[in-house]
């Protein structure tokens, strides 16, 4: 009695300590998980079936073990791998004995227990292998498993080093773990940091803890075996067989949990709000780390330029002179084309060219090829679309890695019900323009091409024709920059709602411009996945995306990483051939804002759009 009113107390707070409740729950943990939250359901459970003998399988730190004993019981804590703590924990109380061993392994050589607590390694095969020992040689006994729910349910995790054989696990994950937020694992959800990983792919068959109980219990063919689930802390399930006296009396005790939509609700508002918090953490993470290296970078960038002053000051040079930068193509030759700003005509002859590149004059470099087949698996209309561009013979060249198309691709999934079209601007050579013409049929969407080149539209339009024909119809090639397709097309086409992905010129100035010109018709468009945001180079260049995402949206703008992280020493962290262009390492490939939750600091609102698009200037020579 005296607990339940300190209880109650802790809950209510009172009139001369109304804080009691904000104290009780800042000395939580912020991810409540312990089986210790189960206290009164283990009495519950007491109360109907006598427990003198508890095997506890999965001992944490020990405290919990100590709960079993006060039911009046001996408890043996099955536990692999026992720190110096534990066993000190363990060894304080004489009701306590510690069991160095793997379950199933040791449970042979246990006494029969009238209540198991399987708590360990969470994943279909030791699950399966535990319940079939126990349904078949303690066929009496209470049996309570934890973390019978989201993510443990329809998802094996695996303790490492897993002792575990091949055959009985599926594909991991180790820096990866799974989130309320999507269906795929990322590393911002609930990873194991080397304790544990998760399999890949959650559901069908031979995976996760629920699933190996259902399958149990098939196997059992009935034989009075009942099972229950009270939906809190990850799930909470209790089996036993009906005819043992007691069991009917333990579930009916049991029912106002085991049948509570509310506590249903609690739990999926809790696993919701803490993958959130993870997703934050890594987020924040990331921006402090992305703003070190930005940091070290402009200093860098700065003594670049001071060294190339005092070249041009006493005219020499430590190095070979470079090329000069290509600048104003469009203002000096895209702009002279009378097709500007407008929609082109796909190029007639192209379908029957076996190299649309040689005939369009596009040069093939690098010749890489994003192999969207190692997602495989993932999603449905993603392999149709890693299916078909494979299925399809002609030279091209990505400019995106495979993680970075899947990426976009996720996005563009999860937020299609918002959508009405994609807008890839900086086709190139049609690498993101084919991921996103898959999403046209199976989404319902639009797709517009836009690029200041013409033939790179003419070109990324005949692969997306060639892999996705059906697409056709909703395709359009739009020639002009972002800031002309904005006022010309977005602002003009009322009911629109765009997800816009922007491949387009990494140099800074033109990034704000481009940006720039979305705050105008920031109600039609969804969001803006960014590419190449941490891609640097020589500073004429000014291949800084991510401090032009800063300097609109702020240095706290939330986002969503997009594509690979490239170690430190990777060909691709250093200058290459290309304008000495090289990707930070470690950093994401790009970024996803949606622009629903983000604070516009540039343009000010008295600006127009027109500050922000090009003007023309003589041809060039």
């Amino acid at each position: 009695m005296a607990r339940e009113r300190q209880d109650r107390t802790r809950m209510t707070g009172t009139r001369e300590d109304p804080h009691a409740q904000a104290r009780a729950a800042r000395g939580l943990p912020l991810l409540v998980h312990s089986m210790s939250a189960f206290r009164e359901l283990f009495e519950t459970i007491a109360r109907s079936r006598e427990i003198r003998v508890v095997v506890e399988v999965g001992v944490e730190s020990g405290q919990v073990s100590s709960l079993y004993a006060d039911l009046g019981a001996t408890v043996h804590c099955v536990e692999p791998d026992p720190d110096e703590d534990l066993r000190a924990v363990l060894a304080a109380d004489p009701r306590l004995n510690l069991v160095e061993g793997r379950s199933p392994d040791v449970l042979g050589d246990l006494p029969a227990a009238d209540l198991y607590v399987l708590d360990g390694d969470h994943n279909y095969a030791v699950v399966r292998a535990e319940l079939a020992w126990i349904m078949e040689n303690a066929p009496d006994a209470v049996v309570v498993l934890h973390d019978v729910l989201w993510p443990c349910g329809r998802r094996d995790f695996y303790y490492q080093p897993s002792p575990l054989p091949p055959g009985d696990t599926h594909p991991d994950a180790p820096e990866d773990g799974p989130t309320v937020w999507h269906d795929d694992l990322t590393p911002a959800g609930f990873v194991g940091g080397g304790a544990f990983t998760a399999a890949r792919h959650a559901g069908g068959e031979r995976n996760g803890v629920l699933t190996a109980i259902e399958d149990a219990l098939a196997e059992a063919d009935g034989g009075g075996w009942r099972f229950e689930i009270v939906p809190a802390v990850f799930g909470f399930g209790v089996l036993a067989r009906t005819d043992v006296p007691g069991t009917v009396g333990m579930f009916e005790a049991l029912r106002p949990h085991t049948s509570s939509g509310l506590l249903a609700t609690l739990e999926n508002n809790r696993i919701a709000l803490y993958t959130r918090v993870l997703q934050l953490q890594y987020e924040a993470l990331a921006r402090a780390e992305d703003a070190n290296r930005l940091a070290e970078t402009v200093r860098a960038q700065q003594e670049e330029i001071e060294r190339l002053r005092a070249d041009r000051a006493d005219g020499t040079r430590d190095e070979p002179a470079r090329s000069p930068a290509v600048t104003g193509f469009i203002e000096s030759v895209a702009m002279h084309d009378e097709r500007w700003g407008t929609f082109l005509e796909p190029d007639p002859g192209l379908p029957g060219v076996e190299n649309p590149h040689d005939v369009l004059g596009i040069q093939i470099l690098g010749g890489h090829h994003a192999d969207l087949g190692a997602f495989a698996g993932r999603n449905a209309v993603f392999d149709r679309i890693a299916a078909r561009t494979e299925g399809v013979g002609l030279a091209y060249e990505d400019q995106c890695s495979a993680q970075h198309y899947f990426d976009v691709f996720c996005c563009v999934e999860r937020e299609h019900r918002e959508l009405t079209r994609v807008v890839d601007v900086g086709v190139f050579m049609g690498g993101s323009s084919a991921v996103l013409a898959g999403c046209v049929e199976p989404m319902g969407l639009e797709l517009d091409l836009v690029d200041a080149n013409p033939a790179y539209l003419q070109f990324a339009r005949e692969r997306v024709r060639r892999i996705f024909p059906g697409a056709m119809p909703r395709v359009r090639m739009f020639f002009g920059d972002l800031p002309t397709y904005v006022r010309t097309v977005l602002l003009a086409e009322e009911g629109t709602r765009a997800l816009v992905h922007h491949d387009g010129a990494h140099d800074f100035p033109q990034v704000v411009k481009d940006l720039s010109s979305l705050y105008f018709a920031r109600d039609r468009v969804h969001g803006v996945a960014l590419q190449d945001t941490h891609l640097r180079g020589n500073i004429e260049h000014c291949n800084f995306v991510d401090a032009a995402v800063h300097a609109m949206f702020g240095v706290d703008v939330k986002y969503e990483p997009l594509g690979a992280r490239y170690p430190a020493g990777t060909p691709v962290t250093r200058p290459n051939q290309w304008d000495g262009n090289y990707f930070l390492a470690d950093t994401p490939e790009g970024m996803y804002i949606p622009f629903d939750s983000v604070e516009w600091g540039y343009p000010h609102p008295t600006m127009k759009i027109e500050a922000f698009l090009p003007v023309k200037a003589a041809p060039a020579r």
